[in-house]
């Protein structure tokens, strides 16, 4: 094991790798990528703005600092518009008209929490969330949830790629699975504007959100809302939920709050690198906290306008239950080459998903793993896994595409829980996060929503109408019956343990000094990880004479409580 020093300030962090001859070679790593091309914020301190060393200050304006720290938010936002909530939103609109949106409003609240919990992770604590489970984990846990991640990404991406096939074929009358194997090329070309910074990719990304918006906006307002009716069912649709709608909930909720993007955000806003003094770090995770919260409540507004459209074009319609993306176009009712819009907001939604979900892929395999990987290579490897079965799927039942999305978003809401368990046991933990816990009260707000959120699911994966094994309980026993009978009580013995297990097993890991910047080469991290339980034991000892229950207080010298997103 490698002692502290891994862990030092460096004036020019990044990541090597030895190969046989002893030789070292720079390989640019995700976190590398995402560095260095930050707006100037306040004066650089023995750097130049836009470099590898430029750590940012307050400048004093306001307004200013907020707009250095701009960028991640718009990026993790894409992953509530992508085609997989258009879809979700399609049904809601579609089976309960407005009753719904209270539902896409919360979790759009969720998300906002959720967010926060990740800058609060990244700026203090210097790790992603992948990185901070590898290194609290025996190996066997570290795989499984390595593979679990691995699993969720690619699943996200199922309805990406199905989400430019179905644009290519609005554009061209192309069959879907012609759209999907290009998805592949055209993802690339998209990726290739790497090499110009990350600022340029989350300029395209905002520029994608803005076509997604003025496509789903026109036609709304050409197709008119009932007022009264929004505003109930965004304020208290939920006194008319039933036991039907569980489905549509959960497939909601996978489609806004997506597991990968906790990883993503985890990374991603370590692009603005700050000057490591205490002061300087909680203005930091101020701005970084609020930064999203704008991209969000955009994202929540086109999911609210395309519920609406479906709530007056497709409710009542025969079939309602089966409209999707794929032929959500054909209700557009005075929007003229409606299909053409919906195919480029498809296509805008899914190429930037694309994106993301290919940089969510490097952070979830380097921080596990370990592994660095070219990001060209991580798009191919993820395109392919899910090009694969979309092939088959579109090209074999394309009338089928719309029922694979509407089971993907609520998988997504089944896996939610392998990532927000473990991001609220870390932001909440004293001995991790020392005196950036937050207080008592938010420390069990937030693990009620983390077993409200695993309760959910468990109920959904065995209720009727859930989606996944609830049949059993209404058709007539068969053969086929007990066997997925049995897979579900296998699958919910899983689901418990995991989240027990996780939940309550303690911390055995400290973050490094606020003051300290992180440093660890590639290969070093999980050595690095020994150092860090070393001083997360010396944290417990001297947490002995107090509450370890209570968050720390600080006086000038003494501990000091965070507040939700100072």
């Amino acid at each position: 094991m490698r002692d502290r020093q891994d862990l030092v300030p460096s004036e020019e962090p990044s990541s090597f790798s030895d190969d046989d001859s002893g030789k070292q070679h720079h390989r640019r790593s995700s976190r590398e990528l995402l560095v260095g091309d930050g707006m100037n914020g306040g004066q650089p301190s023995d750097s130049i703005e836009g470099s590898g060393d430029y750590r940012w200050s307050p400048s004093g304006n306001s307004w200013r600092d907020l707009l250095h720290f701009v960028g991640p938010g718009f990026m993790v936002c894409i992953a509530y518009v992508d085609p997989g909530n258009y879809q979700a939103d399609i049904q809601a609109g579609s089976v309960a008209r407005y009753e719904l949106l209270w539902t896409l409003w919360w979790t759009s609240i969720l998300s906002i929490y959720v967010q926060v919990l990740c800058v609060r992770l990244a700026i203090y604590g210097q790790v992603t969330l992948a990185e901070v489970q590898a290194m609290d984990n025996p190996d066997r846990m570290r795989y499984l949830n390595w593979a679990i991640a691995e699993f969720s990404i690619v699943i996200t991406d199922l309805p990406e790629v199905i989400g430019i096939g179905i644009a290519f074929e609005a554009f061209f009358g192309w069959p879907y699975y012609v759209g999907v194997i290009l998805s592949l090329f055209t993802t690339m070309i998209f990726l290739a504007f790497e090499k110009f910074g990350i600022r340029t990719l989350e300029a395209l990304i905002v520029i994608f959100v803005s076509i997604m918006s003025i496509a789903v906006f026109a036609e709304m307002a050409l197709v008119g809302t009932n007022p009264r009716l929004l505003i109930e069912g965004w304020a208290y649709g939920f006194v008319h939920v039933t036991g039907d709608h569980i489905f549509e909930i959960t497939g909601v909720l996978g489609a806004v709050v997506m597991p990968h993007n906790l990883y993503l955000h985890s990374g991603a806003c370590q692009s603005r690198r700050v000057v490591r003094e205490e002061t300087v770090v909680k203005k930091a995770v101020w701005y970084s906290s609020l930064e999203p919260v704008f991209p969000i409540l955009v994202s929540f507004f086109i999911n609210m306008a395309i519920v609406s459209i479906a709530a007056e074009s497709v409710y009542g319609e025969p079939d309602a239950d089966s409209v999707g993306i794929s032929d959500f176009c054909d209700y557009f009712l005075y929007l003229k080459s409606g299909c053409v819009l919906w195919g480029i907001a498809l296509l805008a939604a899914g190429q930037s998903s694309a994106i993301t979900t290919t940089y969510t892929g490097q952070f979830v395999m380097e921080g596990f793993l370990d592994i660095q990987m070219p990001t060209w290579a991580r798009a191919v490897i993820t395109r392919l896994v899910a090009i694969i079965p979309c092939v088959i799927i579109s090209a074999a039942f394309p009338n089928d595409v719309n029922r694979l999305v509407n089971i993907v978003n609520s998988a997504l809401s089944f896996l939610l829980p392998f990532a927000f368990t473990p991001l609220v046991k870390y932001t909440t933990s004293v001995k991790f996060m020392g005196e950036h816990a937050p207080p008592l009260w938010e420390r069990w707000l937030l693990s009620g929503l983390a077993f409200s959120v695993y309760l959910l699911n468990a109920i959904a994966l065995s209720a009727p109408g859930g989606g996944f094994f609830g049949f059993v309980f209404v058709e007539e026993m068969s053969a086929k019956n007990m066997v997925c009978s049995l897979l579900m009580v296998l699958v919910q013995l899983f689901y418990l343990w995991w989240n027990f297990t996780t939940a309550t097993t303690p911390v055995n890991i400290a973050m490094i000094p606020l003051e300290e910047e992180r440093k660890s080469a590639n290969g070093e991290l999980r050595a690095a990880s020994s150092a860090w339980k070393n001083e997360g034991n010396q944290r417990s000892l001297e947490l002995t004479t107090r509450e370890e229950d209570q968050a720390p207080v600080r006086h000038d010298e003494e501990f000091t409580t965070t507040g939700t997103i100072s």
